[in-house]
């Protein structure tokens, strides 16, 4: 809730100010805020400081996503993002299983601790990033244009899935399954995202986020009626490529190409959509699997990724029309 309500609440300075400032201080934020994570005794502090780590994430994540898009060639946005995007998979991969050997060999302080030194590495990484210069008479603007609100909406949509799968399927599968499960999920992102962008790049983002949707639908799908090892393993790749390997940086890459000068707020508003979509799927979705089970949960959560889609075809024509000033550098780079 905390990093929604920053994304929201610093977007338009993200775009006034710059985005380095932000991100420096948002990792700095979170840093600090992990590390008195061991000194949480009880509830209460425990959540303060927790809040604390929202504010620095929400801060973070944006600015840094942001700066990404910033650097990025246009011609080449799709690829860059497909590529950025590759190193959230993998530390979601390997730091469950490092956080776990830190806290064997530690117990928890060792491994909040660890994760607060990951992000001070981070932050003297980008230390030596500088902003680039914009041209002259631009100016950072402050509001999203609204096509750029499309991308956000079709992103919203198609996460509502993931927000259930993520709750119920550690629920339904128990953690055998489960880890098979997430690992084949994040070895397909791996296999797909580095050429993905450069497809968006080519083709268009509509062309390659529709037909990654339909494969994330049918992987959600699966996963409801898998019967066995492989149907669940098939469902894992499919929902990977389609939603995460393909869909996803096309529509990042869409909705910066959508936003102009205003990246800061686009991002924002793209990343608010996704942690709203996450926390509202598992919460919604959840009374549905109470009544009803598994199976009426991943169709339900299928429903909302292909209305996704057909809301993308539907509307794309007029979210461009929304920036006559988009332009198009060339046949690689078609909306």
């Amino acid at each position: 809730m905390t990093a929604l309500a920053t994304r929201a609440a610093f977007a338009r300075a993200l775009d006034r100010k710059g985005r380095r400032p932000f991100a420096l201080g948002g990792l700095a934020l979170f840093a600090a805020a992990t590390a008195l994570l061991p000194l949480a005794a009880s509830l209460v502090p425990l959540l303060l400081v927790r809040g604390v780590q929202g504010i620095g994430w929400g801060l973070a994540t944006t600015a840094i996503a942001s700066l990404v898009a910033d650097l990025a060639p246009a011609e080449r946005r799709g690829e860059a993002i497909g590529v950025w995007g590759l190193a959230p998979t993998v530390a979601m991969a390997l730091g469950p299983a490092a956080g776990g050997a830190l806290s064997r060999l530690g117990g928890p302080a060792t491994a909040f601790l660890g994760t607060a030194l990951l992000f001070l590495l981070a932050l003297g990484l980008l230390l030596p990033v500088a902003e680039p210069s914009h041209a002259a008479g631009q100016t950072r603007t402050a509001s999203l244009p609204a096509g750029a609100l499309l991308p956000c909406a079709v992103l919203f949509l198609s996460s509502l899935s993931y927000g259930a799968i993520l709750a119920f399927v550690p629920v339904e599968l128990g953690p055998g399954k489960t880890g098979t499960y997430f690992l084949l999920y994040a070895v397909s992102i791996l296999a797909v995202r580095p050429f993905a962008g450069r497809l968006s790049d080519r083709y268009g983002r509509v062309a390659v986020a529709v037909p990654g949707l339909l494969l994330g639908a049918a992987g959600v799908v699966g996963t409801g009626l898998a019967r066995g090892p492989l149907s669940l393993a098939a469902a894992a790749v499919l929902y990977g490529v389609g939603m995460a390997g393909l869909s996803f940086p096309a529509l990042v890459a869409w909705t910066v190409d959508l936003a102009g000068e205003a990246r800061g707020t686009a991002m924002a508003a793209f990343y608010g959509a996704y942690d709203l979509a996450i926390a509202l799927g598992a919460f919604a979705l959840g009374a549905l699997y109470e009544r009803h089970g598994f199976a009426a949960l991943n169709l339900a959560g299928a429903a909302g990724v292909v209305a996704a889609s057909l809301l993308a075809v539907a509307f794309s024509g007029a979210a461009r029309r929304r920036r006559p000033d988009l332009g198009n550098p060339g046949p690689r780079r078609a909306c």
